[in-house]
């Protein structure tokens, strides 16, 4: 098998889910997402205990998938489990016996190591990359091995990808954690605090050189933890801004965008915990009519796969 030229994004959110049908606790029932929203007809599924997961919404250019995060396994999705999950395409929550996060135990390394989607694009001859920048002090940790390392970015490294950092950031060829520069450029005035659609812009034209470009975003999943609708708000519509920058420089005929999380939180702020709600995948670009239905977790690197391999 040998890769298509299809550029592919990989956004992942921590800690979304499909939330319930209840304005006081649910963000996305109450926020502008205007690029979001214009996907599904101006519309956000809420939970309905009788539907099956699979696909739930359909616009123009774009699916919404409801996929299972908990994987047949009791108690509340987390973070290691369900991105280790998320990016192999393997239940590391039955492998491993429990949930567990946040980040992957050492039980589950050797499956990241050899499977993960950065490093399965990588063997099919094609590039990939962690777009995310890392701050000086992080990457100094690493090199001394005492810095702790998210699932997405053990993957990165696993696979032979250079994580990037400052210089990267100053020259628009990275993105922020927290999409807006804002807490780099307390620290360093040289980077500038950008938008949330011109960080999607940036995104976008640095997806141009890669098959396969990746970013984490984890502010969800802090929002939920915080139960501030206020708070959640803001950080949705951050989400938003940069989808609709990162939209603008791709091609929904060629290039492809799947936006997923690991388990639900921030769509349900009557609780500080995870939730076990299904999680939505948003797919955007043309879906092949062969495509696989996704319907878990562990559905979404097959998928991906699928629409970037070619005979």
């Amino acid at each position: 098998m040998s890769l298509s030229a299809r550029r592919v994004v990989f956004v992942f959110l921590d800690g979304v889910g499909i939330g319930p049908p209840n304005v006081a606790v649910n963000p996305f029932l109450t926020t502008q997402l205007p690029t979001l929203r214009r996907l599904f007809g101006n519309a956000w599924p809420v939970t309905l205990d009788s539907r099956p997961l699979g696909l739930w919404a359909e616009g123009e250019h774009a699916r919404l998938y409801a996929a299972d995060a908990c994987l047949g396994v009791p108690g509340l999705p987390q973070s290691g489990t369900g991105t280790t999950s998320l990016l192999t395409g393997v239940n590391a929550a039955r492998l491993l016996g429990q949930h567990a996060g946040p980040f992957p135990p050492a039980a589950l390394r050797p499956l990241l190591r050899a499977q993960n989607l950065f490093s399965r694009v990588r063997q099919l001859g094609g590039t990939a990359t962690l777009a995310n920048a890392f701050p000086p002090f992080y990457l100094e940790r690493l090199e001394r091995g005492r810095a702790r390392r998210t699932t997405m970015t053990q993957a990165a490294l696993a696979a032979g990808l250079r994580l990037r950092d400052i210089e990267d950031l100053k020259r628009g060829r990275a993105l922020s954690a927290f999409i807006t520069n804002e807490r780099w450029n307390r620290v360093a005035p040289f980077i500038p605090v950008i938008s949330p659609e011109e960080a999607g812009v940036r995104l976008g034209r640095l997806a141009q050189s890669y098959t396969l470009t990746a970013f984490e975003f984890f502010q969800t999943d802090h929002a939920g933890h915080r139960r501030n609708m206020l708070f959640a708000a803001e950080v949705l519509s951050r989400v938003d801004g940069l989808l609709k920058g990162l939209f603008s420089e791709l091609d929904s005929k060629r290039d492809f965008v799947v936006i997923a999380s690991d388990h639900g939180n921030c769509e349900d702020l009557s609780t500080n915990q995870h939730t076990r709600n299904p999680v939505p995948v948003v797919v955007w670009g043309a879906v092949a009519p062969d495509a696989p239905v996704i319907r878990r977790i562990t559905d979404v690197v097959h998928f991906i796969l699928h629409h970037m391999e070619k005979d």
